[in-house]
Parts: structure tokens; C-alpha cells; sequence
């Protein structure tokens, strides 16, 4: 294993990884500040944040251009366990401690963020 490369490519995720948060945080901020319903601004929000995932780490990150059926599904189903995640500690930060908005997607990113990586790493972008 050259581990520069992989290095390199642990940052590159990581730089993909904070332009995907910080998408999913102005889309979700937008939405629930004109009055969308929590759960819905997440799903939304975390969608435009996984596609620009998808293409940034399948294009640049990994340079892996083919984008077969099973790397599709796998790298869904991972961010829809990631996403699941998330909206099950946002529905926690608002039911036992009454935080709503950037507060509770602040504590909730970082468990999203861990499965993603985990995720994607092991199964959808694998060698």
C-alpha cells in the first residue's frame, strides 16, 4: 500500500467532506428558516450534499470514473444509513434538549460524517 497516496486521498475526502457539509448546512439553514419542516430540510439538504459527494469523490478523490450499478446503489445505501443517523439525533437534540436549527446540525453532522467515511472507505469506493 503507498500510503501518500492514500494520504492524499484521505484529504482529498476530507476537502470534499467539509464542501459537502457546508452545502447541506446552507440548503438545510435556508429551508427550516423559511418554515420546511426539520426532517424534510434534512432529507432535502443531505441529498444536494450526497450528490456533490458522489461526483467530487467518484471524479477527484478516487479518480474512478465508472460508475456502475452496484457503486451507485452501495454508495445510496450508505449515505442513507449516514442520513438515517442524522435525523435520528436531530429528532434527540430536539425532543431532549430543545435545539432546533445550525445548533442541532452541528451535533448531528458529526455522526453522519463518521458513517459516510466508514462507509464509503470499506464498500463503495473500495479497490
Amino acid at each position: 500500500m503507498d500510503w501518500k497516496k492514500e494520504l492524499v486521498k484521505f484529504i482529498k475526502f476530507n476537502a470534499v467532506g467539509l464542501l459537502n457539509t457546508l452545502i447541506d448546512f446552507i440548503v438545510y439553514t435556508i429551508l427550516t428558516g423559511a418554515g420546511m419542516y426539520f426532517a424534510l430540510a434534512q432529507m432535502i439538504s443531505y441529498g444536494c450534499g450526497m450528490l456533490n459527494s458522489y461526483l467530487c469523490n467518484s471524479r477527484w478523490t478516487f479518480q474512478d470514473k465508472e460508475d456502475s450499478a452496484l457503486r451507485v446503489v452501495a454508495f445510496v445505501l450508505v449515505n442513507l444509513a449516514a442520513l438515517g443517523v442524522s435525523i435520528g439525533i436531530l429528532a434527540l437534540c430536539r425532543s431532549l434538549w430543545g435545539l432546533e436549527g445550525a445548533l442541532a446540525k452541528l451535533i448531528a453532522t458529526p455522526f453522519s460524517l463518521l458513517i459516510n467515511f466508514i462507509g464509503n472507505r470499506l464498500f463503495v469506493f473500495r479497490k
